[in-house]
């Protein structure tokens, strides 16, 4: 929080300098005015296009809008992430860290496809073993397991209590944290967080839908402070319908504040009311959350999660040199929420420069919203 001049070489931070002191450079950006923060890391993405209906280019829609690492987010299974790793993980010029789904299927279908299949139909694709299996050939880029607990997409409701357990062994097994995606469920918001351990995730925190953290009257349920307390980490996962302000605003309210601002971006949101993770900082940012604040869990929370701490999230000497150059614009800037409520922000982020790795990368402006 202090103006400093920061020098890059061979990929890493090199120094951070008092702005007087001379520096000697093959190349000096002058980012005066601007605010130098570790490459943006977005906690919740799908990034696995033409096999999942989800799916998106992560160089075209994280890395061309300032974020320089991303956490897809349980897009792939057992059965398909070596082509996940092989066509993505692999080959993106962003830093791509997974989740497991425990449907071996992966996201390949849903309510719109045909047919219209969630993961959790079959739990025969539920495999553990094949899960762990899975997990051990690519632990180096697997962060933890996800389930998805949605009536929808688990014949009725009749697989969610199931899918969920066995994620929970999976988890286990391999040690790594659960991952919950509860929107929609048929289960109760106890059951799930009952499931969940310190270290693990519930994503869309703020969604309005069945199974939400919050009673009829906005009060947040007990046993969501409870296991805050015992650490229990919490993600927003914007999503096409997993934030309300209606929601938000109380449970903010509440003292209640996210681990994380995961922005949940693919295929169905580029063009609203998600765009990018940077317009999902502006949200936080519009309802009272400090620069710092949102910066550290747009970066180091993440970081740490990722057990990466050391390497990205900061700007400390030996670092990658993944770095985001971002400016606040003063105006009057729309954020509309998952529900298609709009309120107007005074204040918004935008990305000038992007790093990664010490290289400059080509900055895409803002997608169009939807007409």
């Amino acid at each position: 929080n202090d103006r400093r001049t920061v020098a890059i070489q061979n990929g890493h931070v090199a120094a951070i300098l008092d702005p007087g002191m001379p520096v000697v450079a093959k190349q000096t950006l002058d980012c005066s005015g601007q605010l130098i923060v570790p490459g943006l890391i977005d906690f919740h993405v799908h990034v696995f296009p033409g096999i999942s209906n989800f799916g998106i280019d992560p160089d075209e829609t994280c890395l061309a809008r300032g974020v320089t690492t991303v956490l897809d987010f349980g897009t792939a299974g057992g059965l398909i992430f070596d082509g996940f790793r092989q066509f993505v993980i692999d080959t993106a010029k962003t830093r791509v860290k997974a989740l497991m789904l425990i449907a071996g299927q992966g996201l390949i279908s849903s309510n719109d496809t045909k047919p219209a299949l969630g993961e959790l139909w079959d739990l025969a694709y539920c495999d553990v073993e094949g899960c762990v299996e899975a997990v051990e050939k690519h632990r180096d880029c697997v962060a933890g397991i996800k389930v998805r607990c949605m009536e929808d997409i688990s014949h009725g409701g009749l697989n969610e209590a199931e899918g969920l357990r066995r994620a929970r062994e999976a988890a286990d097994a391999t040690k790594l944290p659960l991952v919950v995606h509860p929107a929609n469920s048929s289960l109760s918001i106890q059951h799930i967080m009952e499931t969940l351990r310190p270290g693990d995730v519930l994503t869309h925190c703020f969604h309005d839908k069945n199974c939400k953290l919050v009673d009829d009257a906005t009060k947040l349920w007990p046993i969501v402070r409870e296991k805050q307390k015992e650490g229990v980490q919490f993600d927003v996962g914007h999503g096409w319908g997993s934030f309300a302000w209606r929601v938000v605003r109380p449970m903010l309210d509440q003292g209640f504040e996210p681990d994380f601002l995961g922005s949940d971006l693919h295929a169905y949101n580029t063009n609203g009311p998600v765009f990018d993770l940077v317009t999902t900082l502006d949200k936080f940012l519009h309802v009272g959350m400090s620069v710092p604040e949102v910066i550290r869990r747009s970066t180091a929370t993440c970081a740490k999660w990722l057990g990466m701490a050391d390497e990205i999230g900061t700007l400390q000497v030996g670092a990658c040199a993944d770095i985001t150059v971002l400016e606040i614009e003063s105006g009057e800037f729309p954020l509309t929420d998952s529900e298609g409520v709009t309120e107007i922000a005074q204040r918004q982020f935008v990305v000038r420069q992007c790093f990664r790795a010490g290289r400059r990368v080509g900055i895409s402006p803002k997608p169009a919203p939807m007409p």
